[in-house]
């Protein structure tokens, strides 16, 4: 198992270097990386690009095999996949896992190559995603033979699902939700041991203050707040996407995730100045090494 987990580990961020041609737009092979480990049997190179072309667009960058890639370049997911693998030292040793808001399945598929037991994501097929993301995870999972469950599930309604996960994957997600902690609540009673939580958040490098009541009944008085806050996105003023609802700052997301029943914390991670991740888990015994 651990030397698949080595191996696993290159696919989002190696290429082979034998497959040197230059492909425009999507369907890029990436020159000076190699890659160690490929899909079983995948379609020809030129059957891939076809396949990758076949989409208006794509938000993950997955790699299928023969040196070609969803996208031509390193996305966000990758960056939250390559710190997490860190906490994982010896695989997913059977975990069963969700992935929330799959788009096209990257974290499923690195899931189950580190060992996971069983895969489910799930995706809204509402607004813009409409069917598109479901799509190409299935044609992912399906060029990568792996054995994964889609289906199509907002995020609010993930208690339908009516089971439960060891880890749970809420990557570019809580910010997107109109009620965040309600599903974080319903997350948390379906998690048996960790969830890995991604999210735009404000940022910390400036003094944010907000001036509120504070204190017990009858001697509370108004008082400067730091941190615990977060900004209500009315219309598109975030990246021009109607979809962004919540921006909060990392002690809302950490205090959230306590109140919902997380006991123990990674260290919250930037990848960039206003995106943060940070695992929780629920016991001290996890499956994962936070530190």
């Amino acid at each position: 198992m651990l030397d698949l987990w080595k191996l696993a580990i290159s696919v989002t961020t190696n290429a082979r270097s034998n497959h040197m041609q230059t492909i425009p737009q999507q369907g890029h092979t990436s020159s000076n990386q190699i890659v160690n480990f490929e899909p079983p049997n995948p379609p020809s190179r030129d059957e891939l690009i076809r396949l990758v072309r076949s989409f208006p667009y794509w938000y993950q960058r997955i790699y299928l095999g023969r040196g070609v890639y969803t996208l031509d370049s390193t996305a966000l997911h990758e960056m939250v996949w390559q710190q997490f693998a860190s906490m994982v030292p010896n695989g997913f040793q059977g975990a069963s896992v969700l992935d929330v808001g799959t788009n096209a399945g990257h974290f499923c598929i690195q899931a189950k190559l580190l060992g996971a037991g069983e895969v489910t994501g799930i995706e809204s097929t509402s607004g813009e995603s409409k069917e598109i993301f479901l799509k190409q995870a299935e044609a992912c999972r399906a060029i990568w033979n792996l054995d994964i469950h889609y289906t199509a599930l907002d995020a609010h309604n993930v208690h339908q699902l009516s089971r439960s996960f060891d880890l749970i994957f809420f990557a570019g997600i809580l910010y997107h939700l109109r009620h965040p902690f309600w599903v974080l609540e319903q997350l948390a009673d379906m998690c048996n041991d960790a969830i890995l939580v991604e999210t735009e958040v404000i940022s910390p490098r400036h003094e944010n203050a907000l001036y509120v009541r504070q204190g017990p009944m009858g001697e509370a008085k108004v008082t400067k707040c730091r941190s615990g806050f977060m900004k209500f996105i009315e219309h598109n003023e975030l990246n021009g996407d109607p979809t962004n609802w919540w921006v909060p700052d990392v002690e809302c997301v950490l205090g959230m995730l306590r109140t919902v029943g997380f006991k123990h914390f990674s260290e919250p991670r930037f990848l960039t100045e206003t995106r943060m991740m940070v695992v929780a888990t629920k016991r001290a015994q996890s499956l994962l090494k936070l530190r």
